[in-house]
C-alpha cells in the first residue's frame, strides 16, 4: 500500500488505479518498472499504441477517460477542410474512415457501401462527385451525374434511341471509359449473323426504341424474293429461325422443320422436290398411301391388293428402309408361323391368294382325307389338326394322340393301334379278342351285374381304366 500511495508516475491514487498490482505489473514481475495497463476497454491500436499515456490521460487522470473518437478529436474534426468534415456531414466516429490501425490522418478511406466505387469511380477524386465539398445528399443514380453525357452522345444518339439512363446497363460498373459499351440485348439475343452486324443495320437512322423483334419484320423482302425453294408458294413460316436456326451466318444450309413428318431412311436422302411437286409445300400429305398408292397397286410379289395388305408401308417396310426389298411381314396378327410353317415359302400357302382360312383344316383338308395310317376320316378324328399335331411339329409323324383309354402303362404300352382297333374305324375297338376270357366263365362272374353283356363296349363301360372293379 505504501508503494501504491507513493507512486507519482503515474499517480495511482489520483488515477484511481486498481490496488491489485498483478493487474498491471503481472505476477512474475521482478521490478515495478515496465508495468502494462489493462486497456481492454479501449484496445490500443495504430497511433494510440505508440502514444504516451499522458497524451490521453491529461494531468494523470485515468478514471472516467472517454472512449469515443469525438471526445478527444473534436478539434481535429472541426478543423479538417480537405474534405470539410462538418460541411460534408461526416460521422464523428473517426474509425469509420481512418480505421483503428491508422498512424496518421492521411489515407482515410470513406465508407462508400451505399455507392461502391468501381471502374472510373474508383480513381476519381472525391470532389469530382462531391462538388463544393458537399457529401450529404449526393445522388446515386447514373443520370443524376451523367445527364449531360447522355444528352450529348450521338454515336448512337441516346435520347433519340430511347436508351436507358442507367449507364451501368450498357457500360457496366467496371468501365473506365465510355467506349466499348455493350447494349442490353436481352429482348433480342444477338446470335449468328446478328452478332457481327453493325447496330445501324437493324436500327435505321439511329432509332432503337420500338425496333421489332420478329424475323419477318426485317426479312420480309428476303422471304418474298427466295425462289429455291419459293417460300411464298410453299407456304413456309415467316419465322426464319425455324429452318435457318438462330446461329446462322448465311441463308444457305437451312434445314426445314420436318417434325410433322420426320425424315428417315429413303426420305432422308430424297430431294425436296421428290415429295413437294412443283415447289408446293403447304398441305403435303403425310400418309404413306398418299404418295405410294401406285407402288402399292403395282406390287405383285406379293400382290398387295389381292392380299389385302395395309396401305401403311411402315409396319412391314419400316421407317428406316432405303429400298422396298427385305420387308418383314408381321404374320402373327393373322397366323403365327410355328413348326413346319416357319420354313415354308410364302407361295406354298399363298399360291392362290392371301385370303386364306384361319384354321388348320381349311388348308389341310386333303391331308386329313387322304391319311390312311390311321384313316382319319373312318376313325372320326377331329379336324383340329393341332389336337394331335402340335404347333411346333415339323413332320406329320410327330403326332401325339390323346387316348382316353390309358395305354401308357402295363401291356397296353407296347401295343400297336391295330391290336385293339381291328378295322380302319377307330371308333370301334376290341377288348375280348386280346383278353382271352371264356365267355361262359365271364357270364358266371357277371351274373349279378345289371346290363352285363359279353362285348368290348360293355367291358370298357365298366372298366374304363382296364382294371377289375372300376
Amino acid at each position: 500500500m505504501d508503494d501504491y500511495n507513493a507512486t507519482t508516475n503515474p499517480n495511482h491514487q489520483q488515477a484511481g488505479y486498481s490496488t491489485d498490482c498483478a493487474g498491471c505489473h503481472g505476477s512474475g514481475a521482478v521490478t515495478w518498472q515496465g508495468a502494462v495497463s489493462d486497456h481492454s476497454r479501449f484496445p490500443l491500436k495504430g497511433k494510440h499504441q505508440a502514444a504516451a499515456c499522458t497524451d490521453c490521460h491529461i494531468n494523470g487522470v485515468y478514471s472516467g477517460t472517454p472512449s469515443d473518437c469525438v471526445d478527444c478529436y473534436r478539434d481535429d474534426y472541426n478543423a479538417t477542410t480537405s474534405p470539410n468534415h462538418q460541411q460534408a456531414g461526416y460521422s464523428t466516429d473517426c474509425e469509420n474512415c481512418h480505421g483503428s490501425n491508422a498512424v496518421t490522418w492521411l489515407g482515410a478511406v470513406a465508407n462508400h457501401s451505399r455507392f461502391p466505387l468501381k471502374g472510373k469511380h474508383k480513381t476519381a477524386a472525391c470532389t469530382d462527385c462531391h462538388v463544393n465539398g458537399v457529401y450529404l445528399g449526393t445522388p446515386s443514380e447514373c443520370v443524376d451525374c451523367h445527364r449531360d453525357d447522355y444528352n450529348a452522345t450521338t454515336d448512337p444518339n441516346h435520347q433519340q434511341s430511347g436508351y436507358s439512363t442507367d449507364c451501368e446497363s450498357c457500360h457496366g460498373s467496371g468501365a473506365v471509359t465510355w467506349e466499348g459499351a455493350v447494349a442490353d440485348h436481352s429482348s433480342f439475343p444477338l446470335k449468328g449473323k446478328h452478332q457481327t452486324a453493325a447496330c445501324t443495320d437493324c436500327h435505321i437512322n439511329g432509332v432503337y426504341a420500338g425496333t421489332p423483334s420478329q424475323c419477318v419484320d426485317c426479312h420480309q423482302d428476303d422471304y418474298n424474293a427466295t425462289t429455291n425453294p419459293n417460300h411464298q408458294q410453299a407456304g413456309y413460316p415467316t419465322n426464319c429461325e425455324s429452318c435457318h436456326g438462330s446461329d446462322a451466318v448465311t441463308w444457305q444450309g437451312a434445314v426445314a422443320d420436318h417434325s410433322s413428318f420426320p425424315l428417315k431412311g429413303k426420305h432422308q436422302t430424297a430431294a425436296c422436290t421428290d415429295c413437294h411437286i412443283n415447289g408446293v409445300y403447304a398441305g403435303t400429305p403425310s400418309q404413306c398411301v398418299d404418295c405410294h398408292q401406285d407402288d402399292y397397286n403395282a406390287t405383285t410379289d406379293p400382290n398387295h391388293q389381292q392380299a389385302g395388305f395395309s396401305t401403311d408401308c411402315v409396319p412391314c417396310h419400316g421407317s428406316d428402309a432405303v429400298t422396298w426389298e427385305n420387308a418383314t411381314f408381321n404374320h402373327n396378327q393373322f397366323w403365327p408361323l410355328q413348326g413346319a410353317h416357319t420354313t415354308l415359302d410364302c407361295s406354298a400357302c399363298h399360291s392362290s391368294g392371301y385370303d386364306l382360312p384361319r384354321d388348320c383344316y381349311g388348308c389341310h383338308k386333303a391331308d386329313y382325307d387322304n391319311t390312311r395310317d390311321p384313316n382319319h376320316v373312318s376313325a372320326g378324328f377331329p379336324t383340329t389338326c393341332e389336337s394331335c399335331h402340335f404347333s411346333n411339329h415339323v413332320r406329320w409323324d410327330q403326332a401325339v394322340f390323346n387316348h382316353q383309354f390309358p395305354i401308357d402303362s402295363g401291356a397296353h404300352r407296347n401295343l400297336a393301334c391295330t391290336d385293339c382297333h381291328l378295322t380302319a374305324n377307330y371308333v370301334q375297338f376290341s377288348c375280348i379278342d386280346c383278353h382271352e376270357h371264356n365267355k361262359s366263365d365271364m357270364d358266371k362272374e357277371h351274373r349279378e351285374v345289371r346290363g352285363y353283356s359279353y362285348s368290348s363296349q360293355a367291358c370298357y363301360t365298366c372298366h374304363p381304366t382296364g382294371r377289375g372293379g372300376d
